[in-house]
Parts: C-alpha cells; sequence; structure tokens
C-alpha cells in the first residue's frame, strides 16, 4: 500500500477549527505537514497539509480525512496525492 499528503482547506474556519481537525486526523495516524496560504492571514485562505504515517489505501485515506473534517462543522474540500516511492536498488 502506499503512503499519501492530504491538503486540507475549511472554509471560515478559526485556529480552533484547524486544532480539532488535526486532533481528530491523529486518531487516524495523520501527521501535520504545514500549512499554505497567500500570506495574509486570511483563514479562509489557509489549507493544512497532513502526511499520512500508515500505509492505506486511497478509499481509506479519503474516508478518514471526510470524517475528521466533519467534526469541525464547517464546509471543507481536500486533495489527496500518493507519496512518490523510490525504487528500491540492490
Amino acid at each position: 500500500m502506499a503512503k499519501f499528503i492530504t491538503s486540507i482547506k475549511l472554509l471560515e474556519a478559526t485556529e480552533r477549527d484547524y486544532a480539532k481537525l488535526s486532533q481528530e486526523l491523529k486518531k487516524y495516524f495523520f501527521n501535520p505537514a504545514g500549512r499554505t496560504g497567500s500570506g495574509k492571514s486570511t483563514e479562509s485562505e489557509t489549507s493544512v497539509i497532513f502526511n499520512s504515517s500508515d500505509n492505506k489505501s486511497l478509499l481509506d485515506t479519503t474516508t478518514a480525512v471526510s470524517r475528521a473534517a466533519a467534526t469541525t462543522g464547517r464546509k471543507y474540500s481536500f486533495t489527496v496525492i500518493r507519496e512518490k516511492t523510490r525504487p528500491e536498488t540492490k
């Protein structure tokens, strides 16, 4: 199975919403990797990036992210990208 990188954006969210999201995603073995934004500190333009620390399928990953984001009570959008792995050389 592959590991995935997930970028999540909550609409009209506060720091408390992002803290709750992070706490929920940790239950699904995701680790925060950073934030992206437009340089301004407006929360509506911020997305948070998480890396999966457990091998999962794409379906398991999207389900976990949807469940965690839904607990915030905010509208959300997210993208999931498969982490590239380098072939082992022998």
